[in-house]
């Protein structure tokens, strides 16, 4: 927790206001991709698994720092494992705005909640939490619309099985669309 603390204060200190999407700023969109997942501490599940995840995701901008909500299908898992989620991640970040220039970028962390939905196994539980940590790069236009690049790893807070120590470690490639709604 230490590292998320001073990782998101050090990214609060050196950032700018957006000008495009400034202070006070809702916002709305749409994100998929990829995974890349394994379970650790599970014998016998294989390598690394590929995936798919695609969600919505709002917020709004509070100075130099942006909070958001998503509501995501993401798949994870490893080898021969599959599972799939409905999943909650609410993160706070820092927005890197560079003056006179039209791409932002939001270094970001907070928590996520998710829901098992579907699993080719025995034994997974019904929900895990996790830590999730990112980078989101996007072009803003002069009409509110962006589109970017977003990377996210997540730690697991939870266990995902009901025996052991066992956990999805997810990284997520996506790409996302938005815009900017109603009054600043």
């Amino acid at each position: 927790m230490l590292r998320f603390a001073s990782a998101l204060l050090l990214s609060l200190l050196l950032t700018t206001r957006a000008s495009a999407q400034g202070p006070g700023t809702k916002f709305v969109g749409l994100m998929g991709g990829a995974t890349l997942s394994d379970i650790s501490n599970l014998a016998g599940v294989g390598d690394d698994r590929w995936g798919g995840t695609a969600g919505i995701f709002g917020g709004i901008n509070a100075g130099p720092t942006a909070l958001t909500l998503e509501a995501n299908w993401i798949q994870k898992g490893g080898g021969d494992t599959k599972l799939s989620y409905i999943e909650f991640p609410l993160t706070i970040g820092a927005i890197l705005a560079p003056e006179g220039k039209t791409y932002r970028a939001r270094i970001y962390s907070g928590v996520s909640f998710g829901f098992n939905v579907d699993c080719n196994c025995e034994n997974a539980k019904g929900s895990e939490w996790g830590w999730p940590l990112g980078l989101q790069i996007a072009k803003v236009t002069d009409t509110g619309k962006f589109f970017g690049f977003d990377v996210k790893y997540t730690w697991p807070l939870s266990d995902a099985f009901e025996f052991g120590d066992a956990d999805n470690r997810v990284w997520s490639f996506r790409l996302m669309f938005g815009k900017a709604v109603g009054p600043s």
